[in-house]
């Protein structure tokens, strides 16, 4: 299907929810179920509220929802849940005005950020699905999450995890950066695409703030690689080209 960025957005109206794919067909998209949908305000907010200083942003809602796959041999059932916040909007009636949005924090199962080839090793498969998840819960987790999809990766080529040390004449721990070398000399291309994903992953891993922007770029770069070393993508066109060629465009 391709990489849709705009997916992923932070923020988004009662009535515009994403059209997230389904975590378990990969086929279907997810529908709220608008009855499932509510949104409720603390006590404490509406006491706030009575504050002769009050303004609309120190309101505090959550909500919760049901999302539903739309194929209905699938139906899978994913909950959503978060906080809402306020957007500057305009209405050609009123005006300028503010809108009350949602802001999801937890999605459970959680959609799939990127297509995965069917080829790829379970261990790699495992780290990004449990990097989806955390992809509304903790951006730093998540981009660390990806770093360790990385490592499953190398280990699927058995890249070692050691090397014996000239120094002391034993063996010692080789850290990402260093397998990564090593795999270099296998594949340089793609080794220049895990090179990227540690980067972005050592940020998380020293609770340095990972933007949204730098996590997308991340995904739709790897979700190229995924494809490329284990779909053969490049491959698979090539001959598709060929065979297109060969056969004048008549078959």
């Amino acid at each position: 299907m391709g990489f849709d960025r705009s997916l992923w957005v932070e923020i988004f109206a009662k009535d515009e929810f994403p059209k997230f794919r389904c975590p378990k067909c990969a086929q279907g998209h997810l529908n709220i179920d608008e009855a499932t949908l509510s949104i409720r305000e603390p006590n404490y907010s509406r006491t706030d509220a009575k504050h002769e200083d009050w303004e609309p942003h120190w309101m505090t809602e959550r909500f919760i929802g049901v999302l539903t796959c739309d194929r209905g041999n699938c139906g899978e059932v994913v909950t959503v849940s978060g906080d809402t916040t306020l957007v500057e909007d305009f209405d050609e009636e009123i005006g300028w005005g503010l809108l009350t949005v949602l802001r999801p924090q937890a999605l459970f199962p959680a959609p799939p950020i990127i297509d995965r080839p069917k080829e790829m090793p379970v261990e790699v498969d495992r780290e990004l699905i449990k990097s989806f998840q955390l992809f509304w819960i903790d951006l730093n987790a998540c981009a660390n999450r990806l770093r360790v999809s990385v490592e499953r990766l190398l280990d699927h080529f058995q890249v070692p995890r050691e090397t014996l040390s000239k120094k002391v004449n034993k063996s010692e721990r080789l850290d990402l950066n260093g397998r990564i070398s090593i795999f270099e000399k296998q594949d340089a291309d793609t080794a220049k695409t895990l090179t990227a994903l540690r980067m972005i992953g050592n940020l998380g891993s020293h609770g340095d703030n990972v933007s949204r922007k730098v996590l997308l770029d991340a995904y739709e770069v790897y979700e190229d690689c995924l494809f490329e070393v284990f779909g053969k993508r490049k491959q698979r066109l090539e001959a598709i080209r060929q065979k297109i060629i060969q056969a004048k465009g008549k078959y």
